[in-house]
């Protein structure tokens, strides 16, 4: 299984720009996956002073924790691996099997479908398994 990732022109899935699917394991690739996806989003270009800058238009602590729970809680025994989806105005995760939790608890309870990986993956620094996860995502993303 690898990650995928899917940019479009639009706000639909009419017309594709990029699909990429990765081609190194979730360890290997976790920053460059990250990397990647957040050099697709789009920017805004900001003056401050003098100089212009490139700022991103989502947080990418967000981005890092979104990957993270997308590879951490996927079902690996249904069909599929985890996608990206990237539109003009949105951003969308997703990743095999249904949730274990109802999507109303995903801020204040923590529950691990694969715990094996979440603890390879806490060991290699990609993500601290302790449910704060979805707190930063929306923490960061109120900000921006």
């Amino acid at each position: 299984m690898s990650f995928r990732v899917i940019v479009y022109k639009g706000k639909n899935k009419l017309e594709t720009l990029k699909d990429i699917q990765g081609n190194k394991g979730y360890a290997v690739g976790f920053e460059g996956l990250v990397d990647y996806i957040n050099d697709q989003l789009p920017q805004n270009e900001e003056i401050s002073k003098a100089l212009r800058k490139q700022v991103r238009m989502y947080p990418e602590e967000a981005v890092r924790e979104l990957v993270a729970n997308a590879l951490i809680h996927q079902n690996l025994y249904e069909k599929g691996s985890p996608v990206v989806e990237i539109y003009s105005e949105r951003i969308e995760f997703t990743n095999p099997g249904l949730p274990i939790i109802t999507p109303i608890r995903f801020i204040d309870e923590y529950q691990s479908r694969n715990e094996l990986l979440a603890d390879l993956m806490r060991r290699l620094r990609m993500c601290e398994e302790k449910g704060s996860g979805i707190d930063k995502v929306i923490s960061g993303s109120e900000v921006y």
